[in-house]
C-alpha cells in the first residue's frame, strides 16, 4: 500500500516522520521554510524567527532526545549537547537514512484541503515569492511545523502606558542588548531560566515576575552525576501520583532548610511553595536560582497590577523602575493553513495526533510535550504508528471508541496537569510511550526478556529512553538497542529500588483501602 505523503516541516519531528515513512516505502515530499533543516535548531536562523540562543545547552541529555534508530556515538557519556552538537546530530540522521533528496527547503506551505476525488491538495510557494504558487496532490499529508513558531505576545496592564521596548524570548540570541538596562522578566520555563539568569548578569537590574512557583528540576539532580532524565525509569512510574506528590513535598522542604548549598536550599524553597509538584510541567533547567542567591534577581510572584510609562507596580504594592520587557510567554498554536477542519485544542486529537474527521489524512506530529523526557522521543513513535496506519499494518480504531479514547486521555491529562491548564501539548511520557509501544507492538516487556536479567534490570530501573522501544516490534534493530540499553547506567542502587518497591506497594494497599486517591486512568 505505497502512497505519496506530504511532510511540513524538517525540524526534528518531521525529519524522523519523513524516516518511518521511508521504512514503509512510502513515497515522501517534505516542504520546509527555512533553507536548512532542523526546525529551531537549524543555522541561520534570522533575528525575527524563532530560534536556539547563542548558549543554548538542552534539557534534555542525549540519550533521550536522540531517536531510538540512530543513538549517540558508541561510548559517549549521558550529558546535555548543545544546540549546535543536537543540529549535528539532525544533520547525521539525514545523511544515515537518506532523507535529504525528499526535502525542499525555502517553499511555504500556503493551504492543504481535501480533494474531491480523494486525498489532500497542498498548495506551496517559493518563500518570499507567494505568486509562483503551485498545487500538489497527496495521499495524507503530515503537519510537523511545531509548537514553538508563532510567539504569544501577551497584554500586560497598562501596556499602552509604557515606553521602553517588549521583546519576545523567542527573539534572544543573546544577553548583550540588555547591557545596562532595567529589566522586567515575565514568567519561567527551560528557556526563560537560561534567558533571566544571562539578562539578570548583565542588566542594571533584573525583576522577575511569575504568576505560580513552576516545579525546578536541576540538571543535576542533588549534584550528583546522573542527568534528571535518567530517573524517568519504570520503577519510578510505578509510584502513585499521591504518594510521589508527598515524598516530593518533605523532601523540598528538608532541602530548604538543610540543602548543602545556598542554591540547594534556595531551591528546596522555591519548589516548597508549590504543592503540586507533579502536577505542572516540569522546568529542568535551574540556572537562574543562581541569580537569586547572588542577589542580581529578584522574583515577585504577586502578579502585575499596572504598567506606567517606565516603572510597574505589583499586586503586592512594590513598584519597581524599568525600561525593558522581556516576555517568556510561550508560544500560540496556528493551524490556519488547514482549509477542512478548526484544531483548537490539541488534546481533542487521538494522541495528540489524529482529529476524527480526518483520521490518517492530515496528522499532527510534534504536538506531544512530556513534561520529563523529550519532544523526539514522543514523535518518533507518533511517526512508527502514522507509517504503520499509511501501509494498512494497522487500522485506528473505529470512530466511537476513537472518539472514548481521546476524552479519556484528555480527561486524564487535564486532571493531572491542572497547574498548567493552558500548556494543552503536556502529556505524561510514561504513560504516553507505554500505551504507544503496546499499540505499535514493540514494548519491550515479553518472556524472552527475562532470560536476560541484566537487561530486564535495565529496563525497570534504568531511564526510559526511547531506545527501548527498538528492542522489537516494527524496524526493530534489537542488537544496537540492547547494547545502548546495557551500557547506560543506573540512577538507582538496591537498596533505593527496594524502598521505591516497598512504598508503591504500601500505597497501592491504602489506594484499595480508600485511604490514598489513585491516579486517574489513561
Amino acid at each position: 500500500m505505497k502512497k505519496n505523503i506530504c511532510v511540513i516541516g524538517a525540524g526534528p519531528s518531521g525529519l524522523v516522520a519523513i524516516k518511518e515513512l521511508l521504512d514503509e516505502e512510502h513515497s515522501v515530499t517534505c516542504f520546509e521554510h527555512g533553507a536548512a533543516i532542523g526546525g529551531v535548531f537549524r543555522a541561520g536562523v534570522g533575528s525575527g524567527e524563532a530560534g536556539a540562543y547563542d548558549s543554548t545547552m538542552l534539557t534534555i541529555s542525549n540519550y533521550m532526545m536522540t531517536f531510538s534508530s540512530f543513538p549517540p556515538p558508541e561510548n559517549q557519556e549521558r550529558r546535555y549537547w548543545s544546540a549546535d552538537e543536537y543540529r549535528r546530530y539532525l544533520l547525521a540522521f539525514v545523511d544515515k537514512f537518506g532523507l535529504a533528496s525528499s526535502i525542499k527547503c525555502r517553499t511555504d506551505v500556503l493551504s492543504v484541503s481535501k480533494n474531491d476525488s480523494g486525498g489532500y491538495a497542498v498548495e506551496v510557494a517559493p518563500v518570499g515569492d507567494p505568486a509562483a504558487r503551485e498545487t500538489h496532490h497527496f495521499d495524507a499529508v503530515v503537519v510537523s511545523t511545531g509548537t514553538h513558531r508563532v510567539p504569544n505576545y501577551i497584554s500586560l496592564p497598562g501596556q499602552a502606558e509604557f515606553t521602553g521596548e517588549i521583546v519576545h524570548s523567542a527573539h534572544y540570541r543573546n544577553a548583550e542588548r540588555f547591557r545596562g538596562k532595567r529589566v522586567l522578566c515575565v514568567g519561567i520555563g527551560e528557556t526563560a531560566a537560561d534567558v533571566v539568569n544571562e539578562i539578570a548578569q548583565t542588566a542594571a537590574s533584573c525583576t522577575l515576575s511569575v504568576r505560580r512557583h513552576q516545579p525546578i528540576v536541576e540538571r543535576y539532580p542533588g549534584g550528583k552525576e546522573h542527568t534528571n532524565d535518567t530517573y524517568t525509569s519504570h520503577l519510578l512510574h510505578s509510584v502513585p501520583l499521591a504518594a510521589a506528590g508527598v515524598g516530593m513535598r518533605l523532601g523540598m522542604k528538608r532541602n530548604k532548610r538543610r540543602g548543602r548549598t545556598a542554591a540547594a536550599r534556595a531551591l528546596g524553597d522555591w519548589n516548597a511553595r508549590n504543592r503540586n509538584f507533579f502536577n505542572h510541567f516540569l522546568t529542568k533547567n535551574e540556572a537562574f536560582i543562581y541569580r537569586v542567591v547572588d542577589g542580581s534577581l529578584t522574583v515577585n510572584a504577586s502578579g502585575i497590577e499596572s504598567l506606567g510609562e517606565d516603572f510597574v507596580r505589583f499586586k503586592d504594592g512594590r513598584q519597581v523602575k524599568i525600561d525593558t520587557i522581556m516576555l517568556n510567554t510561550g508560544y500560540v498554536e496556528d493551524f490556519s493553513i488547514l482549509k477542512d477542519v478548526d484544531i483548537d485544542d490539541v488534546r481533542k486529537l487521538y494522541k495528540h495526533m489524529i482529529h476524527p474527521e480526518l483520521g490518517a489524512g492530515v496528522v499532527f506530529i510534534g504536538w506531544a510535550r512530556p513534561t520529563a523526557g523529550g519532544v523526539p522521543a514522543c514523535s518518533e513513535m507518533q511517526s512508527r504508528y502514522f507509517a504503520l496506519l499509511c501501509s494498512g499494518k494497522k487500522k485506528l480504531p473505529d470512530r466511537v471508541r476513537l472518539q472514548g479514547l481521546i476524552e479519556r486521555q484528555a480527561s486524564y491529562e487535564d486532571e493531572v496537569f491542572h497547574g498548567n491548564p493552558d500548556i494543552r501539548t503536556l502529556v505524561h511520557y510514561n504513560h504516553f510511550m507505554i500505551d504507544f509501544s503496546k499499540v505499535i507492538g514493540c514494548s519491550p516487556w515479553r518472556p524472552e526478556v527475562f532470560l536476560n536479567p541484566r537487561l530486564a534490570w535495565k529496563l525497570w530501573c534504568g531511564s526510559q529512553m526511547p531506545h527501548i522501544y527498538r528492542l522489537y516490534g516494527p524496524h526493530s534493530d534489537h542488537r544496537t538497542a540492547r547494547r545502548t540499553v546495557l551500557r547506560m547506567p543506573s540512577a538507582f542502587k538496591l537498596p533505593q529500588v527496594l524502598a521505591f518497591t516497598l512504598v508503591s506497594g504500601v500505597s497501592r494497599v491504602l489506594i484499595a483501602l480508600g485511604l490514598m486517591k489513585a491516579d486517574p486512568r489513561y
